[in-house]
């Protein structure tokens, strides 16, 4: 199914969702990434799903819902919360026994599709909407706390929940609590702070709430069905309101496209948690999210927020955990909420989530991580020189001598066998490198030791498996020249490092641009080869060393940095990799693994391709002087000496002879 016909199926499910009321001191927006304030009343957006009429719902709680034929809409809780009573909110932790109410002057509305066709945003007609509950989902919210407390082991790679683009801590002059009176800053923490805690945002990113529109009933509505299993690199679309309060007309059910980035935990047949490689907006949270066969995957809600990098992970709650959690709604005459009246549909295997068991975790000490790529069945992992030898990688000129660059990136060496310089060189530099290798729905941990670091341009090395694992699953390499504008993904570890027990991550883009160097080809022939790769996919901080897949599953070229802002602040988007067309030595050196020799052709200097990877232009021969066209005049008469005198090589004992006299001609 195409993406047209997912959006026009789509269209039946998607909705926004407006709160207002008042707000004399302007304080209900706060945590809030965007927001209306006008006259002392703040208005709030999201997105939302609706779900089809004749619900007969009973909730689990002691309160009766409604008998009547009803539609529900389900949206997040967070743009509810901040206009619950103060009653409710004393009652938080008895979220299923109290009903929730509002503050006086609160009122709910939701928009579908069919009303947000006029280009009048005054003639927009809402339907007005009552809160039945707000709920937990259980395992997605056991799924973010355990991710987010095991990958925060220092305040820099703690998390917070919100877009990088928003504010959230602006200058007041004092906090103020739930009940709109001021307190001492010194009492509460800023929201960056408070977030860190674990738990404080696991409840305000999956909890949702439930609401009901009973004055409208949607009829012939299209069956809904959901998905069984998601897979990393499966497609996604999802349909909701960026930044809808602004005019409802011209964001209500924008249409966003992406892929399963990642599962979690990564052990379950059902994941209980989403990370999405997609667009995601103030407003857009609460949005549904389709697949390729427009099957309900799951509700889109806020990411999450590295707070040393800004890195954002786009977060959804899978549809059937939404369920589970629903389990206490019942729906009879028609289909309890588990099924959803929903054929599971289960897709295909994909060639990226074949070539994941490809890609390995690699840790250097006890807190440095990164990426790497199994290349053959011996346990030859490819990954970066930077891992190993962070020092190395200076800022350094692209003309530089290569000798003069060797000394600098390496310990002089008198030894002329690399395997046994290596071997020792290993034992004191790189302590206790481990690599954990994919396989058969499981991982083992492995210790590695170093086989070859690169003394040139290229940022790579090659670690040996001192166990090597049967039913290894090597990665395919394509060493051809990609196309610009081609479908790429890439595939790493980055963020979440061994203690989260994460599988690699996939982020979709396109090859941008494909620079080229040249190479020396016999003694005076000149050819073009891809030197450097760059995409328009994400690449965070651990996803060194990871590869870079074309839709084919194939390896295209191995991941090695991204750029950086002077502030620190990491460009994902901006993004360089080795093509694989530059690796084939490497390629060539797994097939038997005899002669490491082969490697040379690696390291023999190459100053167009140092000028490439130091970002900077290519160092042009300086061209000879054309003797016969000088003028005959008294500097072109020097200048025709010069030349001359140059091209006498090599010196011989009568050349330097008469050289001695050239002090004399001056």
């Amino acid at each position: 199914m195409g993406i047209p016909e997912i959006v026009e199926f789509g269209r039946n499910f998607s909705a926004m969702i407006r709160i207002q009321g008042p707000d004399p001191k302007g304080l209900k927006m706060r945590k809030h990434a965007f927001h209306h304030y006008i006259s002392g009343k703040t208005t709030l957006s999201a997105s939302g799903i609706i779900l089809p009429s004749a619900f007969n719902v009973v909730a689990s709680s002691s309160h009766q819902v409604s008998s009547e034929p009803m539609s529900l809409v389900l949206t997040v809780a967070s743009i509810i919360e901040p206009f619950l009573s103060a009653k409710h909110k004393d009652h938080m932790s008895e979220i299923y026994q109290v009903k929730p109410e509002l503050i006086s002057g609160a009122k709910i509305d939701v928009m579908i599709e069919g009303n947000a066709r006029a280009t009048d945003s005054e003639a927009l007609h809402w339907l007005p909407a009552e809160l039945i509950t707000l709920l937990d989902i259980p395992d997605s919210l056991v799924a973010l706390r355990s991710l987010i407390g095991a990958s925060s082991g220092s305040l820099e790679n703690s998390w917070e929940i919100g877009w990088s683009l928003a504010s959230y801590n602006d200058d007041q002059p004092a906090y103020v609590d739930d009940k709109q009176n001021e307190v001492p800053r010194s009492t509460v923490k800023s929201h960056g702070e408070q977030l860190i805690d674990s738990s404080l945002m696991g409840n305000s990113v999956t909890r949702i709430a439930i609401l009901k529109l009973p004055s409208r009933t949607l009829e012939d509505w299209p069956n809904l069905k959901k998905s069984s299993i998601n897979k990393r690199g499966d497609l996604l679309v999802a349909m909701g309101a960026p930044f809808g309060v602004l005019s409802p007309a011209h964001f209500c059910n924008s249409i966003s496209v992406g892929y399963v980035s990642n599962c979690y935990p990564p052990s379950s047949s059902h994941a209980s948690l989403l990370m999405a490689d997609i667009r995601c907006l103030p407003g857009m949270e609460g949005s549904p999210v389709f697949g390729e066969q427009s099957e309900m995957v799951g509700m889109l809600t806020r990411p999450l927020r590295q707070k040393g990098t800004g890195a954002e992970v786009q977060l959804v709650i899978p549809w059937e955990a939404i369920l589970n959690a629903c389990a206490g709604f019942q729906l009879p005459n028609t289909y309890n909420t588990k099924d959803c009246n929903s054929n599971s549909y289960i897709t295909p295997p994909n060639p990226v989530e074949k070539a994941m068991s490809s890609i390995c975790l690699i840790t250097v000490g006890d807190g440095v991580w990164a990426s790497g790529v199994l290349l053959n069945n011996h346990g030859l992992i490819l990954t970066n020189a930077h891992l190993l030898e962070p020092w190395r990688f200076k800022k350094t000129t692209a003309n530089e001598n290569h000798k003069i660059m060797s000394n600098i990136f390496f310990t002089p060496s008198n030894d002329t066998k690399p395997m046994t310089f290596l071997s020792s060189f290993n034992k004191r530099n790189h302590q206790n490198i481990r690599v954990r290798v994919d396989y058969l729905n499981r991982w083992i941990w492995c210790d590695a030791s170093v086989l070859y670091v690169s003394k040139g341009p290229l940022d790579i090395a090659v670690l040996q498996l001192e166990h090597v694992p049967d039913k290894l699953l090597p990665i395919v390499m394509d060493v051809s020249c990609p196309s610009p504008g081609s479908k790429v993904y890439v595939v790493g570890h980055g963020l979440f490092g061994p203690r989260t027990d994460c599988l690699p991550s996939a982020c979709l883009g396109v090859v941008s641009k494909v620079v080229k160097a040249q190479r020396t080809v016999g003694e005076t022939g000149q050819r073009d080869f891809p030197a450097m790769i760059e995409t328009t996919a994400a690449v965070h901080p651990g996803g060194s060393g990871g590869a870079i897949l074309n839709s084919n599953g194939h390896m295209i070229s191995l991941v090695t940095s991204n750029a950086r802002h002077g502030g620190g602040t990491a460009i994902p988007y901006l993004n360089f990799s080795i093509p694989c067309a530059a690796l084939k030595p490497v390629l060539d050196f797994s097939k038997d693994m005899k002669d490491l020799s082969i490697l040379e052709d690696i390291e023999r200097p190459n100053n167009h391709l140092s000028s490439v990877w130091a970002l900077m232009p290519p160092v042009s021969p300086k061209p000879k002087p054309e003797v016969d066209n000088i003028k005959d005049t008294k500097g072109s008469r020097f200048a025709k000496f010069i030349a001359e005198l140059k091209q006498t090589s090599p010196l011989d004992k009568t050349d330097l002879e008469s050289s001695k006299k050239f002090p004399s001609k001056l």
